[in-house]
C-alpha cells in the first residue's frame, strides 16, 4: 500500500500492460479518469484483458457539451453516448475494427444530480428516454455534464 494513498497499487495508466493478471476482476470502475488518457483503445484494451468474461466496468465521463470538460486542462477528450461503439458488437462502426476488445452496453444515461427534484428529475428521464435526439440536437442547448455507462466484457 502507498502511505500517501489508500490505494493498493499505484500505476501509470498510459504505460501498457498493467501491473495485473489476465481476468483478475470481475467489477472495473473508470470514475473521471478516462478523459485524461492518451490512447482509449489501448486501455479499452487493457480494461477488456484483466477483466473477466461477464465482467462489469463503470464508467463516468465528460459529455461533450459540458463546460466543464473545456475547463480543465487535463482532459483529453469528452464523450458521446455513442464513444463506446467500436468495441460494441452490432453497432453501426463495430465493423471498423479498431481492437478485438469487445464488450456488451448494459446502460448509457446522463444521471440527474444528486438531490435532483421530481421536475429536475423528469426532465432527465425525457433526456435519456430520446438520447440519440437530445445528443444530435438538445445537447448545446441543454448541456449535460457528466455521461454514465455500464459495459459487460465479452470474451466467449
Amino acid at each position: 500500500m502507498n502511505p500517501r494513498s489508500a490505494a493498493d497499487v499505484i500505476c501509470d495508466l498510459n504505460r501498457f500492460p498493467y501491473p495485473f493478471r489476465e481476468g483478475a476482476f470481475d467489477l472495473l470502475i473508470c470514475d473521471h479518469i478516462l478523459e485524461h488518457l492518451d490512447n482509449l483503445i489501448g486501455v479499452m484494451e487493457e480494461i477488456y484483458r484483466i477483466g473477466r468474461d461477464g465482467a462489469k466496468v463503470v464508467v463516468r465521463v465528460p459529455h461533450f457539451s459540458s463546460v466543464h470538460f473545456y475547463e480543465d486542462p487535463t482532459h483529453k477528450r469528452p464523450f458521446a453516448t455513442h464513444s463506446f461503439d467500436y468495441f460494441i458488437e452490432g453497432t453501426k462502426v463495430r465493423g471498423f475494427n479498431y481492437s478485438d476488445a469487445r464488450f456488451k452496453l448494459l446502460r448509457v444515461e446522463f444521471p440527474p444530480p444528486d438531490g435532483a427534484g421530481f421536475l429536475k428529475r423528469a426532465v432527465f428521464w425525457l433526456i435519456n428516454r430520446h438520447i440519440d435526439f437530445y445528443e444530435k440536437r438538445l445537447a448545446f442547448v441543454l448541456p449535460r455534464h457528466l455521461l454514465y455507462f455500464e459495459l459487460e466484457i465479452v470474451k466467449r
